[in-house]
């Protein structure tokens, strides 16, 4: 079941967060409230229903 909220995520991001990268740049990526940011390019990725969207095409740009 996937988590219910963005927060939820966070001790299934610290177990993943080796296994994951940015798909633009395969960049390191940080949990922010509600979404991955990119500590190399900056991307941001949305997390909807507890499930990141890594997909670049629908990456918010940084703030």
């Amino acid at each position: 079941m996937a988590p219910d909220s963005p927060s939820d995520f966070s001790s299934t991001f610290n177990q993943l967060k080796e296994q994951l990268a940015c798909p633009a740049c395969h960049g390191e990526l940080r949990l922010d409230p509600a979404r991955l940011s990119c500590l190399q390019c900056g991307r941001a990725y949305p997390i909807r229903d507890g499930i990141p969207v890594l997909i670049a095409e629908l990456q918010h740009p940084r703030d």
